[in-house]
């Protein structure tokens, strides 16, 4: 196997609150307004306050309906606003939680022992840290002596995150993040995304009320089991989401965590009230064609352990080294991460697992490892080190002597004080997915969202056009006192496989991708290596070239237009090579002349500066540039003109050093058309400029 992630949410109650809120006394003579629909609503409250009881994120989301019923009937009463908030609190609604509690706190300041520390719970997950600070050293000063020890190091930890939020917030980062849409996330927790190679389908988790056997885990949290779902988008929209079939899902929870780089193998933690292992369930067709899944069995006994539970791993490229997270004897925290290696040839087993050290793992819970294709960079989700709240992601870096550097914080607004974990990086480095409770754009619980990380760079003007001003404007203004994330830009993810034209074997290429705009190189990524695979996310509604290199084969370059779009979409380019040998020929697609001229454009060299490239790594190749018309004009003016502009690419590329004795330009007119003339979009396929290669001695 190559390197994968493996993702999976932890079991117990996503926010790690250890202190329960208190069952305050609801009188009905209280609550008493009118007589007019009083019974109902003191019915509805007193089953919103039973569940309420339960103290669990289960019973949080079942009270809160009967709670709001009765909200409808009296507003003013301090024990609802505080249970509603309370439970917001826990159901990652950060607006409704700060409402609730602060006017339960208007309402009667006295109303529970324990309002501050919910009143500042409110605030910190809404970014108003100071605020939270305040509240919750109320409460910690005001408990009693005994309670204060008891409670005193998490207060502190709650008081430290909001201490961290207060700096990431001056300093936030430059990310776009998209939400992917209500066709996937719903007000049940979405998380766990992960992609198959070749492939636009996606794999996530979620707790829905018709998980396989219709469970809940009612000794931990109340919510539903997990199960393993589906989607793939159909030009630019997300499919409703199918449940994988038995037996990958069953009566436990199953949590997706990763496919296979093959495809063929889904990778999944199984597992109920706080136990559990990883496994792995194959993808094979049958002689009828039709396509089923074996029964998942456990993977690597060096990782799966009976007493422990181990949740999430990622491999290194070769798949000779293994980093997961247990939470064995001998960490740091509650849940750290490990590591084991290979012994020899894949038949000698692997090492005892060895702990990544103190500098990586911190004192809390760490989650969700995702390691990069070089094998030195390392992302994990923490509740440590300096988390403005509950998980954070982190990035570690590998240095050549073997030690792991001090985790870095991703970044506001990329974390929230809520849970920002499951990090999936495409392979340009700069995009991806992730999960996040924490973020303004939400369905509910926890959504799977789309991110692009750019480098803002230095304008003149302030044409709205330009993809990179429209990045640096106020759309998200970093320099606000509350900087908020950009939600306008939708993005459009290009993927595709570039491979040779006639094996279809995977290539490794470099992919460069242009504005047209400005000629910006704005993204440069690699393929896959094994796989040949590529993703690129992009801002919808622009105009952008690609070009694609490969050792030992001739580039391709094209031009495509993104459309706006107010939703998700995602574009396949699959790209075919074809080796430097006499015959291949490549068309040149960003070489521009004015309407019935044949002088080149500026924005025409970096193609030019690419191919002139070619001939000093093959010095020896004779290449044909040839010009071609559409059918507009006579056949004459027709050849005269494309012989005119194949003789103006010869001089440029003869500028640049290379050989005219390497380089024959012809012009071939309106005489090899590739596509109708009939259409603008035929004709504008048949004016280009093409080279060939003629001869390589090198062959």
């Amino acid at each position: 196997m190559k390197r994968f992630l493996i993702i999976f949410l932890i079991l117990s109650s996503i926010y790690p609150i250890g202190i329960k809120a208190q069952s305050v006394k609801i009188k009905k003579k209280d609550f008493f307004v009118t007589d007019a629909n009083f019974k109902e609503a003191w019915n509805s409250f007193r089953k919103g306050n039973r569940f309420f009881k339960e103290h669990k994120k289960g019973g949080y989301e079942k009270a809160k309906d009967y709670l709001e019923e009765a909200y409808k009937y009296n507003e003013n009463y301090a024990p609802l606003n505080y249970e509603l908030g309370v439970g917001y609190i826990f159901l990652a609604n950060k607006d409704s939680a700060l409402k609730y509690m602060e006017d339960a706190f208007d309402l009667n300041p006295t109303v529970a022992p324990d309002i501050h520390f919910w009143l500042g719970r409110a605030y910190h997950l809404n970014c108003k840290f100071d605020d939270a600070i305040t509240e919750y050293k109320l409460y910690r000063d005001n408990l009693p002596e005994k309670k204060r020890k008891k409670k005193l190091d998490e207060i502190n930890k709650y008081i430290s995150e909001c201490e961290s939020g207060k700096e990431l917030v001056l300093n936030p980062v430059n990310v776009i993040i998209d939400n992917l849409g209500e066709d996937v996330n719903t007000k049940y927790p979405e998380y766990s995304p992960v992609f198959a190679p070749n492939d636009s389908i996606v794999y996530f988790t979620s707790r829905r009320p018709n998980t396989t056997g219709g469970r809940r885990n009612y000794k931990i949290s109340d919510e539903y089991y997990e199960d393993i779902y589906y989607t793939s988008a159909l030009k630019g929209k997300w499919r409703a989401p199918a449940q994988m079939p038995k037996p990958v899902n069953s009566k436990w929870n199953d949590a997706s965590v990763a496919i296979n780089p093959n495809g063929d193998g889904i990778v999944l933690y199984r597992g109920h009230e706080g136990a559990g292992n990883l496994f792995m369930s194959l993808k094979k067709t049958k002689n009828n064609g039709k396509t089923v899944w074996t029964k998942p069995k456990k993977i690597i006994n060096r990782v799966n352990s009976k007493k422990y539970r181990e949740s999430s791993l990622t491999f290194n490229h070769d798949s000779t080294i293994v980093y997961f997270i247990s939470n064995r004897k001998g960490g740091f925290g509650g849940k750290d991460i490990w590591m084991i290696k290979r012994r020899g040839n894949s038949n000698s087993g692997w090492t005892k697992p060895v702990n990544l050290g103190n500098v990586v793992n911190s004192a809390y819970d760490e989650e969700s490892l995702f390691l990069l294709e070089n094998d030195s960079v390392l992302y994990f989700a923490s509740r440590g080190h300096n988390s403005m709240g509950g998980y954070d992601i982190f990035k570690t870096e590998l240095l050549p002597d073997g030690r792991w550097i001090e985790p870095v914080n991703v970044g506001f607004p990329f974390n929230t004080p809520a849970d920002d974990m499951f990090i999936f990086v495409n392979p340009d480095k700069r995009t991806g997915y992730y999960t996040s409770s924490g973020q303004d754009e939400s369905y509910g619980d926890l959504d799977i969202l789309s991110f692009f990380f750019y480098k803002p760079k230095k304008i003149e003007n302030d044409a709205e056009n330009d993809l990179i001003a429209y990045m640096a404007k106020p759309v998200n203004i970093l320099e606000m006192e509350d900087p908020i994330v950009i939600k306008t830009m939708r993005l459009t993810v290009v993927k595709g496989i570039v491979s040779e034209y006639e094996t279809n074997k995977p290539l490794s290429a470099t992919i460069e991708i242009v504005d047209n705009s400005t000629q910006e190189v704005i993204q440069t990524i690699s393929t896959n290596a094994t796989t040949g695979a590529y993703t690129v996310m992009l801002p919808s509604g622009k105009d952008y070239g690609m070009t694609v290199n490969a050792d030992g084969y001739m580039f391709h370059s094209e031009n495509f237009n993104i459309p706006k779009a107010s939703e998700y979409q995602e574009v396949q380019k699959d790209v075919q090579l074809l080796p430097i040998n006499p015959g291949a020929k490549v068309v040149l697609r960003n070489v521009f002349f004015d309407t019935g001229k044949a002088t080149l454009r500026p924005e025409s060299y970096p193609e030019l500066n690419k191919l002139a490239q070619v001939f000093m790594l093959y010095p020896n190749i004779v290449v044909e540039i040839s010009g071609h018309t559409d059918n507009v004009g006579s056949d004459s003016y027709n050849q005269k003109l494309s012989q005119r502009r194949a003789e103006s690419v010869v001089e440029y590329l003869v500028s640049l050093g290379v050989p005219r004795t390497h380089l024959v330009a012809v012009g071939y007119g309106e005489t090899q058309p590739v596509a109708s003339n009939k259409t603008e979009e035929g004709r504008q396929l048949n004016r280009r400029v093409e080279a060939k290669i003629l001869s390589n001695d090198q062959n």
